[in-house]
């Protein structure tokens, strides 16, 4: 086989890339098959049928031994226009700089011939259908229902993938009167004795126009939270995100949204969840300090109200500097329900150190709301937290930074501005094998400090300034 390794290498996912998720709607396209004939997603997916794509490269191991198991062929036969009728496969070939004679196996990255014995239709150069629904390996393999909603399917056996696209979720609308519960979309963390919003995605999924129904949310044993009335209008395979109302729930428990109205199909008429309620208090004066890993740029952090708005955070690429310690200070606004989140871009976590404390008006720190000491693999953490006290009078130095300069140090001197506690001010300087190579102390002030670091030889350090209840980490060079 040409070029093994290489196709061995290449056939890997794209790190940082990720599909549509399962209940996606799945968007539309027009493509020419390699015979020369159209085909059109949603023309087939009006006329009833179900259809399964599957997005492959001819360089791709996996792709091949799929492809030449059978799978595909068998339901096909079984179940496509020559069959029970239910169904359409379309294969996509979606990286477009391989070739024809690749596709037919001739070519120099390819496993072989994948038109051979094939009736369902081939689709070359589709590397723009790939990015439309944001594919991020080879082989993806989706099923897109009647109603639009598409389904991760992957490498399934013909009995898995026909299990699907026959079952109640995926069958095309058949009954007046159906309404379908799609996914929870509200918040799955509140406070306690919060009003918390309920919110749901709703299809009609009958073949009459929908124009009212009923919603009930409930706990998993069987109290009420509130209940809700719709009214509109909406055509076969139209979707709407209906709001219920605010509930309180009285304690972390599971609850249901469920239709309680007439429906002519109840497989699909309940959608479940978690609520979280939190039991971490805290002021509005609240300090994030995050020590980065190798990766620095693959972090951030946000703070979220209970609306879900972003009320404080930083973006990812903010954090450039490895093994230093970053520190925030922010002044929220409401007496709130909030959620502090971590995020890891590519999903590995990473050897990161982060907290979030909560301090009162003297700048005290009178509860630590979350901690992470990490080196497992995650791409989200969170923790919700109620702030209950507003310190009004809170001096913005908490929020001042303190800064070096200049650093790199070149003539041995440097300046720190930005201390402002009236306690004790201390300056410790590590090397990189941890070793304490000067301490400094001084009365608190919020003047000018100056060092003398003449007598250290060049290199990276770590400065570790305490600062009254602050505690800073600057990387120092020493040129």
């Amino acid at each position: 086989m040409k070029h093994f390794l290489t196709l061995m290498l290449l056939a890997l996912p794209f790190f940082g890339a990720s599909q549509l998720p399962n209940g996606s709607v799945a968007p539309d396209f027009t493509v020419t098959d390699i015979a020369g004939d159209e085909h059109n997603l949603y023309s087939y997916l009006d006329s009833g049928y179900a259809v399964i794509i599957d997005f492959s490269a001819t360089w791709c191991g996996p792709c091949w031994s799929y492809h030449t198991s059978g799978v595909f062929e068998e339901i096909y036969e079984a179940h496509g226009p020559d069959g029970t009728n239910e169904v359409r496969i379309l294969f996509i070939e979606s990286d477009n700089s391989t070739t024809d004679e690749d596709l037919h196996g001739t070519g120099a990255n390819t496993w072989g011939d994948w038109t051979a014995g094939v009736e369902y239709p081939i689709i070359d150069n589709g590397g723009d259908i790939f990015s439309l629904y944001q594919c991020g390996y080879y082989p993806t393999i989706f099923t897109v229902c009647p109603n639009r909603i598409l389904q991760q399917t992957g490498q399934a056996t013909a009995a898995a993938h026909t299990g699907y696209f026959q079952s109640g979720d995926c069958a095309p609308a058949s009954t007046p009167n159906d309404i379908s519960l799609l996914e929870y979309l509200g918040p799955n963390r509140t406070c306690p004795e919060t009003p918390t919003p309920l919110s749901v995605k709703v299809m009609n999924q009958g073949t009459e126009p929908l124009t009212g129904f009923t919603l009930t949310a409930s706990t998993l044993f069987g109290v009420e939270l509130l209940s809700y009335d719709w009214t509109g209008n909406l055509d076969t395979y139209e979707m709407e995100v209906v709001e219920l109302g605010e509930a309180i729930f009285p304690s972390t428990s599971m609850f249901f949204i469920e239709v309680t109205s007439e429906d002519d199909y109840e497989g699909n008429n309940s959608v479940s969840e978690t609520m979280n309620l939190t039991s971490e208090i805290a002021t509005s004066l609240v300090r994030v300090r995050f020590t980065t890993d190798n990766m620095p740029g693959d972090n951030r952090w946000a703070i979220t109200d209970d609306a879900g708005d972003e009320v404080a955070g930083i973006e990812f690429g903010d954090m450039t500097e490895s093994q230093t310690e970053y520190d925030w200070w922010v002044n929220l606004d409401d007496i709130a329900c909030y959620t502090f989140e971590v995020y890891d871009l590519i999903g590995n976590g990473g050897s990161i150190e982060c907290d979030i404390s909560s301090f009162n008006a003297d700048g005290v720190n009178i509860n630590t709301i979350f901690t992470v000491n990490n080196n497992g693999s995650w791409s989200n953490l969170n923790k919700g937290f109620l702030v209950n006290e507003i310190n009004t009078e809170i001096s913005e130095s908490f929020a001042v930074p303190v800064t070096l300069f200049p650093n790199p140090i070149i003539d041995g001197y440097v300046s720190i501005t930005g201390l402002q506690s009236t306690d004790l001010q201390i300056a410790q300087i590590f090397d990189v094998a941890g070793k304490c190579v000067h301490t400094e102390q001084r009365s608190g002030t919020n003047g000018t400090w100056i060092l003398d670091l003449t007598g250290l030889e060049p290199g990276v350090y770590v400065m570790n300034l305490v600062d009254g209840q602050r505690h800073q980490t600057r990387k120092i060079i020493r040129s």
